[in-house]
């Protein structure tokens, strides 16, 4: 794998936290105009990746009062977090490893970077998210083994690949921490003569995979973040 530093994982998707209020406010503002316009904020999402929206609404036929209400920023966000529990439980349910749900909450974060939860289902995406990330990570399960296993159609799986591929930007290798984590500390055992008890690369990783829920992903390298997190580890368990 390529050095991060050469990546575009480093290039691309690294952001500043004005960025990414950008951003969010950017696609949340361009869904409540569909709204406006098409009287829905929903996208129709063929096999081939194209999109399209309804036939505009009538002005004279308009009736605001029966539109529903658009989302604001921080619903959306909370629309976000409750569906990266959902593609943990997801993860969970099929004994995926940690760099399968890492990187499909990588790319379920940087595809909510493009549009808003009301142009695209959550659930969609979310699904989608860890069907390639296992294609990228070579753990072969078919749309349709996702599908059964969770009672949801896998041809809309299939339907939303495309978009989710064209919104990363085809960006799909990404650096999740774990590999390095535990390299780290292999290191560090081995490099010192010391009778400190260090603690268990598996108990950093389950601290670190708390971080997967914040966006803080966005804004530095998960192995920084993860090193933080032996530090804490290390800290309150002398």
């Amino acid at each position: 794998m390529a050095d991060f530093h050469t990546s575009t994982h480093r290039a691309n998707w690294i952001f500043s936290p004005q960025e990414l209020v950008e951003k969010y406010k950017a696609a949340n503002q361009r869904a409540i105009q569909a709204l406006e316009k098409y009287g829905t904020t929903q996208m129709e999402v063929d096999a081939d990746g194209s999109l399209s929206y309804p036939e505009p609404i009538a002005r004279d036929n308009a009736d605001k009062h029966s539109r529903p209400k658009p989302l604001n920023i921080e619903e959306e966000q909370f629309m976000r977090v409750f569906y990266e529990n959902k593609l943990r439980e997801v993860c969970s349910a099929f004994y995926f490893p940690n760099k399968i749900q890492a990187t499909a909450l990588i790319y379920f974060k940087r595809f909510y970077l493009q549009w808003s939860v009301m142009e695209h289902h959550p659930k969609h995406i979310m699904l989608t998210c860890v069907y390639a990330a296992c294609k990228i990570e070579e753990n072969h399960v078919s749309a349709e083994e996702i599908g059964k296993g969770i009672s949801q159609d896998h041809q809309m799986i299939l339907n939303y690949e495309m978009i989710v591929s064209q919104s990363l930007e085809f960006d799909l290798i990404v650096y999740a921490p774990y590999r390095s984590v535990e390299g780290f500390v292999n290191d560090m055992e081995v490099g010192l003569v010391t009778d400190y008890p260090f603690v268990l690369p598996s108990i950093v990783v389950i601290w670190g995979n708390h971080l997967f829920s914040l966006v803080v992903l966005l804004l530095f390298f998960y192995v920084v973040l993860h090193l933080r997190c032996y530090i804490v580890c290390n800290t309150i368990n002398p």
